[in-house]
């Protein structure tokens, strides 16, 4: 409830009288910081200085961390049980969708964290059933792209069938062009350039040019997936969920 009244508050009040009642709830909020008409349902909220949070944003998660000059545009949401962390002049544009499914469909702690300089422009959507780590300096660009950390394997016959979770990292100095789509736990090393529409389903490790691949077969079935992957053993999770 406490929650909710803090975001409602932070939507209708103008920015200097939003700052100063997150200041008076306990948040941590340095000097010169702007925040729009947007809904601020965190639990915990330390803002460096500098930094700004424009219009219609909706963002209710666990922990939102922003360093100086650090920016998160308009019309984007944020929901689910993860922390946002952004280093000094990072940025998330406008109209991203960035969420987590909530406890038991999740477990575990997951985060988003952007390195110094790092961008998501705008109309992506990311997924943080586990953690997306991008470095510094990179920039997931144009629109549309989609970062996965979960998929399903499903048995040749009858309702059986698997999750498979994953992290996805991607390093320094990256750049991803229009519409890519990341598969669940691949990792893309530094001084990498990624072509526009292509599928990541392996991880990158030489520096350079990539474009996108051709399709290709695949002979796989659901006991070699199982015996390549680790299961998780938490409780209360309402699915059988794998380890990539």
């Amino acid at each position: 409830m406490k929650n909710i009244t803090i975001g409602i508050l932070v939507f209708i009040l103008p920015s200097f009288l939003a700052v100063l009642f997150l200041k008076l709830t306990g948040a941590k909020i340095g000097k010169n910081v702007k925040i729009g008409f947007s809904y601020l349902g965190t639990s915990k909220l330390v803002i460096g200085s500098d930094v700004s949070i424009g219009h219609g944003n909706l963002i209710v998660n666990e922990k939102l961390i922003l360093s100086n000059y650090a920016r998160i545009g308009y019309l984007n949401v944020l929901k689910g049980p993860f922390v946002l962390m952004l280093k000094e002049k990072a940025a998330i544009g406008n109209k991203n969708y960035i969420t987590r499914g909530s406890k038991g469909v999740t477990y575990g702690e997951s985060f988003l964290k952007l390195g110094e300089l790092t961008k998501i422009t705008s109309g992506h959507h990311i997924d943080l059933t586990k953690s997306v780590v991008i470095g510094s300096f990179s920039i997931l660009a144009g629109i549309r792209s989609q970062i996965w950390t979960h998929g399903y394997y499903h048995g040749e016959q009858g309702p059986e069938r698997i999750r498979i979770d994953g992290e996805v990292h991607i390093g320094d100095n990256v750049y991803v062009g229009s519409g890519c789509i990341f598969n669940p736990g691949v990792k893309v090393s530094n001084a990498i350039h990624i072509g526009a529409g292509s599928v990541i389903s392996k991880s990158l490790e030489k520096p350079g040019m990539y474009v996108n691949q051709t399709l290709r077969y695949l002979d796989n079935d659901l006991k070699r997936v199982k015996s390549k992957l680790k299961e998780v053993e938490e409780n209360n999770l309402i699915e059988k969920v794998y380890l990539k």
